[in-house]
């Protein structure tokens, strides 16, 4: 019997040398250049994120930034973004590869949000490229990545200084007689006739509070903070402070020490609004000097612009900053006037928050110090401290919210 021959094999491993170098090519193309899309894809995200939050500060700490359709937030949030790069290559508003928009609409139904785009793809004409995708045809590949965020209400400092002061009033009346429904430093808050046989009686047109007291028109004003004498016989009177004790992460502050140290420095401590502190004992003439000296010195070139309504030649603002914002940037708690008038007392004292406000300190006079009123960034606690109507938000907090 005669065996058929076989047929020959040789070449056959070129054919499974061909389809393992297909495999190897499709897993590298797979690995690599899908790596170098979720690589851009990543550092695009970063530029939109970091534009956004940049527009976000930009609308909580600066009171023209909204203007104009929110300019001066839309140059802050592009020149932020363009400065990352996306697989080497830094995004260009004029080749239509990075947007900004302001005002768009928030997660929380507000229009208040600020909106960043980053693309890099071939309908930009910046697409990603690809590498071992050549191999099968495929030349280039793209991502686009985008951020929204707001400049939100904040509840909470946790750089607050021991002085609160009464919140604003309508002064609907003066003892002098002259009614003229102004708030100015010689105003006292009313409801009593303060002299004569009717001491003591119920005014026919009382002083009233109802939040909010001060509000953001008030950002900018000058104001001259001095010590109030706790006592029920002095009605509240616009700027008088009165010394505080901060709570600690082990209790409250006491004495002259703490008191001083607040001032100098921050405590770290949040506070919300709508809690209650007690006053200190005491005029704290010494420690409050001392304290706002060793404050002053932190930043001594600091000055108040009226015309931009900001702080210049602050050590904030050079090349190696002191710090995020001016120390003389301050923290100031505002209590609620109608509360605290109706249940005046000596000694120390209950002061319930209804508001923080910003204040830049201007100098110190005596025993008296002189600031302005401005924004100031703030802490968000959740499920802490009262809504603040947004009027009256000298705190915001900038957050990404998509």
């Amino acid at each position: 019997m005669r065996r058929t021959p076989l047929r020959s094999e040789g070449g056959a491993i070129l054919v499974q040398v061909a389809v393992g170098i297909l495999v190897l090519i499709t897993l590298t193309m797979f690995v690599f250049d899908y790596g170098v899309m979720w690589v851009g894809r990543s550092q695009a995200q970063n530029a939109a994120d970091a534009g956004a939050l940049s527009g976000a500060v930009a609308l909580a700490l600066d009171t023209n930034a909204a203007a104009n359709g929110g300019e001066d937030a839309l140059n802050s949030a592009l020149i932020v973004a363009a400065g990352h790069t996306v697989w080497g290559q830094a995004p260009n508003a004029d080749a239509n590869n990075l947007e900004a928009f302001y005002p768009v609409v928030c997660p929380d139904g507000t229009v208040t949000c600020l909106r960043v785009d980053v693309y890099r793809n071939a309908a930009r004409g910046n697409a990603l490229p690809m590498f071992f995708g050549r191999f099968v045809g495929l030349t280039e590949q793209g991502v686009r990545a985008t951020a929204t965020a707001q400049a939100a209400v904040a509840n909470a400092s946790d750089c607050l200084k021991p002085w609160a002061i009464p919140d604003r009033w309508i002064d609907n009346h003066d003892e002098t007689g002259v009614i003229d429904n102004e708030w100015t430093m010689d105003d006292r808050f009313e409801t009593t006739v303060q002299s004569g046989k009717n001491k003591g009686q119920p005014l026919a047109n009382p002083d009233v509070y109802s939040k909010p007291g001060f509000t953001l028109q008030h950002v900018g004003t000058r104001m001259t903070l001095k010590f109030g004498n706790p006592s029920g016989s002095q009605p509240v009177a616009p700027g008088n402070f009165f010394p505080v004790a901060l709570p600690t992460w082990d209790g409250e502050s006491r004495g002259g020490s703490d008191y001083e140290q607040n001032i100098s420095q921050c405590n770290g401590v949040p506070v919300a609004i709508d809690t209650e502190i007690t006053s200190e004992p005491g005029a704290k003439i010494g420690p409050t000097a001392h304290g706002m000296e060793d404050l002053i010195a932190q930043d001594p070139s600091a000055t108040w612009d009226e015309t931009t309504q900001s702080v210049q030649n602050s050590c904030a603002q050079t090349a190696n900053p002191c710090a995020t914002i001016s120390p003389r940037i301050i923290a100031i708690p505002v209590f609620d006037t109608g509360w605290f008038n109706e249940g005046q007392q000596t000694g120390r004292l209950q002061l319930r928050i209804v508001n923080i406000l910003g204040f830049f300190i201007d100098q110190m006079q005596g025993q008296d110090v002189n600031g302005v009123f401005m924004r100031i960034p703030g802490v968000l606690l959740a499920g802490a401290g009262a809504n603040v109507n947004p009027n009256a938000a000298f705190m915001q907090v900038p957050l990404l919210v998509r």
